[in-house]
């Protein structure tokens, strides 16, 4: 009976797997246009469906083949050209042959996909299986950190109840779900609502059904595939959500120094209007014969003198501070200087001071001009949680507490902090730079490469490659491709107002960028 119920587990394990890498498969195999994989048992047996797939996914050209082989030799002659192309991506697929597939060995089949899987999928995670997974791990275990009932240890039970994964959507895209309400003992109701979500909100195959988790001993390597899906549609969101953040307070300064400069303008023209009727008043020469009038007239340019010019003498020199600060904070941040409007500049005011103390010297007093200036310097710099966050990540990955990280360990590293290299080619070039040509990387060596990618430089050319990462590599950009949080519709519509328009809702980030800093 006990070895009845094992088979029939097993036998349950390998339907899930089965049909979850097959979703998985047709899934990239729709979007080159070729013919999905109905039973992934049968389908790889004449080695062009192997052949569509390898090319789908590593862009590997295929190879001159027979299009409708018969014959078992035929077959195999497909199928081996078939390896060849998984030989050329460089998949690791263990004692793999061709007659595995003309023969139909599921077992085999399965592991030749879940080795497709791990180095397409989990690239950019970690090369060896067991790193894929740690480092897969406390991605999810990051990013679900204090939710409720939601304790990720594993790629199997800890997804049953369904709140992880409703977690990881709420953490990164809380506008698409309402986490509170969500009970763990409705784990099928849950597992709907987050699969559903992930595939109409966020473009997630369903690679899952939820009986696939609640019925059954969930099988690990049909999880882990499926949350990769999350890993890599959040870990993208993440860089972007970064580049927003970065025109969000590139966006902020523009705004507020706006402000300022209106606040200045506004106030400048209340002092010149002052000015100008205090001139008239002082230039009145209408005195009463009487000594009753004569000190009233006194006692009134006593009041002048006393009370009335020395606020607006304060308000002048706040003026002074104020278009100090912005030209100076300008300037601090490399930003073009700023032009006061005719009539409105320190100069204008001045002039208009001048002749405001003429006439005040004509009723016998002079006073004295105040001049202030103060520059304001602010520094960039990651947060202490950042750096809590790098060497956490450091101290995590070295294995041995040697206080190096290795090519693997960092590799897994940086997956944990979601900053992903393109293939293999750019994470080599990547290790040798922070390592400066040494075969490990210290950590030193390691926190400096990782403050120079999260501190805020705001220069020209950080703002255009954040505004570049969030036009997916364009070099022009759309009101929706800004709607990225923490930019909300107010900074969308202020850079939309200002940016050259280019294409019919399209816009020149680059020209605008560039005309706000001085080169």
């Amino acid at each position: 009976m006990a070895e009845t119920s094992a088979q029939d587990k097993k036998e349950v394990w390998v339907a899930v797997q089965k049909k979850t890498f097959t979703k998985w498969m047709n899934s990239h195999l729709k979007k080159k246009g070729f013919n999905v994989i109905n039973d992934a048992q049968t389908d790889f047996e004449t080695g062009i469906n192997l052949m569509n797939l390898i090319n789908s996914l590593y862009s590997i050209d295929i190879p001159k083949h027979n299009k409708d082989p018969k014959l078992r030799p035929h077959k195999l002659d497909n199928i081996s050209l078939a390896l060849n192309m998984i030989d050329a991506a460089k998949i690791k697929t263990n004692f793999l042959k061709t007659t595995h597939l003309a023969d139909k060995d599921l077992k085999m089949i399965l592991g030749m996909i879940w080795a497709i899987i791990l180095d397409f999928q989990i690239k950019g995670i970690s090369v060896e299986d067991m790193n894929a997974k740690e480092g897969l791990l406390l991605w999810c275990q990051k990013k679900t950190a204090g939710y409720r009932d939601v304790k990720v240890e594993n790629f199997t039970t800890s997804w049953v109840s369904g709140m992880a994964f409703c977690a990881l959507i709420h953490r990164h895209r809380p506008d698409l779900l309402d986490f509170d309400p969500l009970d763990k003992a409705n784990a099928r109701k849950n597992l709907e609502l987050a699969f559903d979500i992930a595939e109409r909100e966020l473009g997630i195959p369903k690679l899952l059904d939820p009986e696939d988790l609640t019925d059954t001993h969930p099988d690990e390597r049909s999880v882990m595939t499926y949350v990769s899906e999350y890993f890599h549609c959040f870990a993208s969101l993440d860089q972007k959500e970064n580049a927003a953040r970065r025109v969000k307070k590139f966006v902020d300064f523009q705004t507020g120094m706006e402000k300022l400069e209106s606040d200045y303008e506004h106030q400048a023209r209340d002092l010149l209007d002052w000015i100008h009727a205090a001139i008239q008043r002082l230039n009145s020469r209408d005195f009463a014969e009487t000594s009753e009038d004569a000190k009233e007239q006194f006692d009134g340019h006593k009041h002048f003198l006393s009370n009335e010019k020395p606020q607006k003498a304060t308000t002048k020199l706040d003026l002074e501070a104020t278009l100090a600060a912005i030209q100076t904070k300008l300037q601090v941040y490399s930003r073009v200087g700023y032009k006061a409007p005719d009539g409105l500049s320190t100069e204008d005011i001045d002039a208009a001071w001048d002749a405001l103390e003429r006439a005040e010297r004509e009723r016998g007093r002079a006073v004295r001009d105040y001049m202030f200036k103060f520059i304001t310097r602010a520094k960039n710099a990651i947060s202490e949680e950042q750096m809590k966050e790098i060497e956490a990540s450091f101290a995590h990955f070295d294995k041995d507490n040697s206080g190096f990280l290795d090519k693997n360990e960092f590799k897994a590293a940086l997956s944990a902090l979601s900053i992903s290299c393109k293939d293999e080619n750019a994470f080599n070039a990547l290790f040798n730079q922070v390592a400066e040509g040494n075969d490990k990387i210290s950590k030193q060596q390691f926190m400096n490469y990782l403050i120079g990618i999260y501190e805020d430089k705001d220069t020209a050319e950080q703002i255009k490659a954040s505004f570049r990462q969030l036009a997916d590599q364009s070099n022009e950009i759309s009101p929706g491709q800004l709607r990225i949080h923490p930019l909300v519709t107010g900074d969308i519509d202020y850079l939309s107002e200002r940016m050259p328009a280019v294409n019919q809702g399209r816009y020149d980030y680059s020209t605008y960028t560039d005309s706000q800093f001085t080169q």
